[in-house]
């Protein structure tokens, strides 16, 4: 292997820096000679490789504030990129490609390199820079051709407040007191204003990067500045799928959209993922393979595709995949028996740990309802507590009915610490499966406490004000949440009537002509209990 030769790009648009890295990729093709090359970037919107936009970025919110988003070469998640921050993209031929040990081997390289200018990080696997453990910067990895490309971020400084704004999964609370919590996740170099400070770290960065591949290094020519570019947006792909789902792994988040023709196959499927693995077009073999089977060929296909080639996914596997496939042909059965649009049955997410049921074996062994507290109306009394009056005023009370018309438990959930105590019981009591409403940010966010539960689950995505959508998921993990989501009441009621009612369950309580009387009332005195409401007149704070 020749000898490391390092350089700096300078100051560049996304779309610049971009072709830069094309260009530095055919270099080392071209030539063999593995070159490192750092930068900044002007604010840009950074896609992983394989990622999709929608499920990653706010991509409203980049258009309005002339942010550019680009889909880099390595994989891995979304990441904003500012001046503030050295970006270095390295390039080398390899014939031993394996992600996880070039990712630590690199990884391990940078700290050395920080360690000689007195800043002792260290590398967490499988992506990250931390000092004090704090994130510090990351690294992605992409292969192809015989090329890998190792691409890294380390945070100069820091504009907390546009990153949260950018990505959208995970997303911290924006507000001042959520953008300074935030910032407590992530460190800054010491201050790099000294005079000739950024050149000292970019050489001994690229120093202790030779090191790790064992060869010498030298600076090179300066390469030429980058051009500017207007800011333009990926070019968006005609979409025909009607189905989606995800699927949270070891390695990052799946998200597949497939559309079915009339045969029920394979007509058009699109995968994407926060993820890393090679060869870069992967995802599209795969996708152009299965397009015309069968759910029940699916399986076999992807075994016969994996099997005859090389290939490697990072902490995921082609078992994930399949699930992700799985969860893609099963919208159309949901949508069936539901008799609901694509629309609506995408909005229904499956929690299965075995791996072994679908959504009407988990549903017809529920045994529990849960309800997010932040469904209830703020003014409600009840709302940050256990328990519901059913006034009528919310669906809230349609959800209580349902469970205990089928004398299932039923439980609101106040905070995050309450659901992990809930389902800790549950599971004590022997609870084989629940259905449960969170939005899904929440869900893959906090995966791991549904995961640690044991249980099958069917979570129903809530929408309208939630506290993702508003930024302040910290205040609704601690409970005290104001706005108010929206469960939605057609596929609450359609997916609960595959609930079977429980050995005891009560009859089922006429309550459905004394809702529609408060409905048309709206605040009138009604029979019944009245505690779903404030205390007091509440007329003027109902819609």
């Amino acid at each position: 292997m020749n000898g490391l030769s390092w350089s700096d790009s300078g100051l560049g648009d996304g779309w610049a820096n971009l072709a830069l890295d094309r260009e530095q990729e055919a270099r080392t093709r071209g030539g063999g000679a593995p070159l490192l090359r750092f930068y900044a970037c002007a604010p840009t919107a950074s896609l992983g490789a394989y990622e999709d936009e929608a499920h990653a970025l706010r991509p409203e919110y980049c258009q309005a504030q002339g942010i550019p988003v680009v889909r880099r070469r390595s994989g891995g998640g979304a990441l904003y990129l500012d001046p503030g921050q050295i970006c270095w993209t390295l390039t080398v031929r390899t014939a031993e490609p394996s992600l996880d040990p070039w990712l630590a081997r690199l990884g391990e390289g940078v700290c050395r390199g920080l360690a000689a200018q007195g800043v002792v990080a260290r590398f967490r696997a499988p992506n990250d820079i931390e000092l004090d453990g704090r994130k510090l910067g990351s690294l992605f990895l992409g292969v192809e051709d015989g090329v890998l490309l190792a691409q890294g971020t380390l945070f100069g400084s820091l504009d907390v407040e546009t990153m949260l704004k950018v990505l959208r999964v995970p997303k911290e609370k924006l507000t001042a007191e959520g953008f300074r919590s935030a910032a407590g996740h992530f460190a800054a170099l010491p201050s790099l204003r000294r005079e000739g400070a950024l050149g000292e770290l970019q050489e001994a960065l690229g120093e202790a990067l030779g090191g790790a591949l064992g060869v010498p290094w030298c600076r090179c020519a300066p390469w030429p500045e980058p051009a500017r570019h207007a800011v333009t947006a990926i070019p968006k792909a005609e979409r025909r799928e009607s189905y989606s789902a995800f699927v949270k792994t070891a390695g990052g988040v799946l998200v597949g959209y497939l559309g079915l023709d009339d045969r029920g196959r394979v007509a058009s499927l699109r995968l994407h993922g926060n993820v890393q693995m090679r060869p870069h077009g992967l995802f599209t073999e795969l996708q152009d393979w299965l397009r015309g089977a069968s759910a029940g060929e699916s399986p076999a296909r992807l075994s016969a595709f994996f099997s005859g080639r090389s290939w490697e996914l990072l902490r995921f596997t082609p078992g994930d995949l399949l699930t992700l496939l799985r969860r893609l042909f099963e919208r159309q059965g949901q949508a069936a028996a539901l008799a609901l649009p694509a629309e609506a049955v995408n909005t229904i997410m499956v929690h299965d740990p075995d791996g072994r049921h679908d959504t009407f074996r988990i549903l017809a062994a529920a045994e529990a309802v849960l309800v997010p507290y932040c469904a209830k109306p703020a003014w409600c009394k009840w709302r940050h507590r256990d328990g519901c009056s059913q006034c009528g005023l919310c669906a809230v009370g349609d959800a209580y009915r349902l469970a205990r018309e089928r004398g299932l438990q039923v439980v609101t959930i106040r905070n995050f610490e309450h659901l992990e105590e809930t389902l800790g019981r549950f599971r004590a009591e022997g609870v084989g499966a629940y259905l449960g409403m969170c939005c899904n940010n929440f869900f893959l966010k906090r995966e791991y406490a549904f995961r640690a539960a044991g249980m099958a689950a069917v979570l129903l995505d809530i929408s309208g004000s939630n506290c993702y959508d508003l930024g302040q998921e910290q205040r609704a993990y601690a409970g005290t949440f104001q706005a108010e989501a929206t469960l939605n009441g057609p596929v609450l009621e359609k997916v609960m009537q595959f609930v079977p009612r429980r050995p005891g369950a009560p009859a089922p309580p006429l309550l459905r002509a004394a809702r529609t009387r408060r409905r048309d009332a709206l605040g009138e005195e009604v029979d019944g209990e009245s505690g779903g409401c404030a205390d007091g007149d509440v007329r003027h704070q109902l819609p």
